[in-house]
């Protein structure tokens, strides 16, 4: 598909031809039919720059979705025609003349909205249909792209420009080729006009997108290059497949990469970089390059301090700062919008819990044959290959990671890989010498559930989960009697940190309604080395509320700090670290 643009469009060419006939079908196929051709197909029409076949698709969409809504339009459309006939003719006379008068060789004509474009623009910025300026507009088509710029010149000595209203997509196109000049303007009687200036070569694209490249070949210098672009989208789009886990996620990210309203930001150097509208600070990141994105440790946008999930506005200029220390967080997943950053983000994820895997499932097999008085390093390789051959894993590391992701029990697998002789003198019970000791080195493999939120000073225990691998939970968590129904894959566990952990707990607090309370509590977990990272009000009576901050701690000890301090305030009634049942 990607290699020939052609397929797609012809698939594109057979929607149309559905939708055409979609009043055929029953209520339910029509609404199925006609949200996944807004969703999907039309936005890829407009990615490929097919603007005729994306207009037509969401028209009939439009009307088979919300029959009532685009009568309505329909039928006010008719009627803005009615006044404001006159005044485009004239307008559009006036510009022939003054152009003409220029030397400049123009076709000007007049140009509407579509049905779908005007109740897309009334939701999005929620406005008004009398609210809305560019129902109608006129379009200028010249020669070259000097003449655009002429042209545009001449237009804004008739017609006065208004604020933040012109866009120049020629020296900077929109991702599927498009360029022209906009610009609204204040007409006759206060009426706003927007005006488009294009080529001709231009216009072909925006009304043919890739298409063109067969249908004017001949003529356009530039057609292979807008193929290209056509063809390395769809690529990331087949390679976005496969790097999703499944049908339903790949179709959620493609619905956002088919997005195309966009912004425009600048390097330090002065480099313009597009990305689609609500970008983050982490997606220009990946734009610049993957090894940068994967760095990045904050920014600097216009010259303020910036986190990486501050949303970009168009024509600022952004400069990331990058560490060796900085490492894929799966958080980032939720930061950033662009396919090539969430396909990044998951390479390295899987990279490094694949490298995670195989350190705890050594850690664990060691464990394992220490508990009968070996080691890996004095096993014979004959062992090994038996046991291989036995679990059909075609390498160590393969047998590694299944241990840290729980599908095999190491206690097990260690047993079988000593001697024959070795095995049948060995008790059944399995009681390891020592416990698991978690130095934060084991990244994605050990996990802190929700359900009891252990931190470090916590009694813990683990327990070898076959979905998630090694999950932790305090002694006193409500689920371990249901987990230790299953003694084989419990694992004793204590801490021996080697590096800096940050884990998460809740507060629960009953605290007096005052004026500037909240600073009060926030302020004492900050001076505590605890970091809020939301707070919920879950109950509310009269003059009192109930509070949880959910935070981020080092360990216990400065838990009981923030709890100390807190209750020391005259307007906490209660303050405890949440019990989870």
């Amino acid at each position: 598909m990607s290699q020939d643009v052609r397929v797609i469009i012809i698939k594109l060419a057979d929607r149309l031809h559905n939708m055409r006939t979609i009043s055929a079908m029953s209520e339910s196929s029509r609404r199925r039919i006609a949200k996944e051709t807004l969703e999907v197909y039309a936005p890829i029409a407009e990615r490929l720059g097919l603007k005729n076949i994306q207009t037509e698709m969401q028209d009939h969409a439009f009307n088979a979705l919300l029959p009532n809504i685009a009568e309505k339009i329909k039928q006010n459309v008719e009627e803005l025609a009615g006044h404001r006939k006159g005044a485009i003719k004239k307008i559009k006379k006036k510009i022939d003349k003054a152009l003409l008068h220029s030397s400049l060789n123009a076709l000007v004509k007049g140009r509407q909205k579509s049905l779908y474009s005007i109740y897309k623009k009334q939701k999005r910025k929620h406005l008004s249909f009398e609210q809305i300026h560019d129902v109608f507009g006129i379009r200028v088509i010249v020669k070259t792209v000097q003449d655009c710029y002429i042209a545009l010149g001449v237009i804004h000595g008739l017609y006065a420009p208004r604020e933040n209203s012109f866009k120049d997509y020629i020296a900077v196109p929109k991702t599927n080729g498009y360029q022209s000049l906009h610009t609204l303007v204040t007409g006759p009687y206060g009426l706003a006009i927007e005006i488009q200036i294009r080529t001709e070569e231009m216009d072909k694209v925006c009304e043919s997108g890739v298409a063109a490249h067969w249908m004017y070949k001949k003529d356009d210098k530039n057609a292979d290059s807008r193929l290209n672009i056509a063809r390395n989208w769809l690529g990331n789009l087949l390679n976005l497949q496969k790097e999703t886990g499944s049908s339903l996620e790949f179709y959620e990210n493609m619905k956002r990469d088919l997005i195309t309203d966009e912004i425009y930001v600048f390097t330090p150097r002065g480099k313009i970089i597009q990305l689609p509208i609500n970008a983050t600070v982490l997606d220009f990141a990946f734009a610049i390059h993957t090894k940068v994105g994967l760095h990045a440790e904050s920014a600097k946008v216009n010259d303020k301090h910036a986190s990486l999930k501050q949303i970009l506005l168009t024509g600022q200029t952004i400069n990331i700062i990058t560490s060796d220390e900085v490492s894929v967080k799966t958080e980032w997943l939720q930061i950033v919008t662009t396919s090539k950053a969430r396909t990044a983000i998951r390479q390295a994820l899987k990279q490094i819990a694949q490298e995670d895997a195989v350190f705890v499932g050594h850690k664990m097999l060691d464990r394992a044959l220490d508990t009968f008085g070996y080691s890996f390093d004095s096993l014979d390789k004959r062992s090994i290959k038996r046991v291989l051959k036995y679990y059909k894993k075609n390498s160590m590391d393969e047998l590694l990671k299944s241990f840290a992701l729980g599908e095999l029990l190491p206690s097990i697998a260690a047993k079988k890989m000593l001697p024959l002789l070795k095995q049948r003198g060995l008790r059944k019970d399995y009681l390891p010498k020592e416990a698991f000791s978690i130095t934060g080195k084991e990244g994605s493999i050990i996990n802190y559930p929700g359900c009891c939120e252990p931190i470090l000073g916590d009694e813990i225990v683990g327990y070898l989960s076959p979905a998630k691998g090694i999950v932790v939970h305090r002694k006193n968590c409500a689920n371990l009697e249901e987990l230790e129904k299953n003694p084989e894959r419990m694992v004793v566990m204590n801490w021996d940190l080697e590096k800096d952990v940050m884990f998460q707990t809740t507060i629960a607090m009953d605290v007096i309604n005052k004026q500037g309370v909240l600073a009060k509590l926030a302020s004492i977990v900050a001076e505590n080395e605890g970091n809020i990272e939301r707070f919920e009000q879950v109950d509310r009576d009269g003059n009192y509320s109930g509070l949880e901050f959910h935070l981020s701690i080092a360990n216990i000890d400065n838990l009981e700090k923030i709890l100390h301090k807190l209750r020391q305030l005259p307007e906490v009634l209660k303050a405890t670290r949440k019990e989870f049942k």
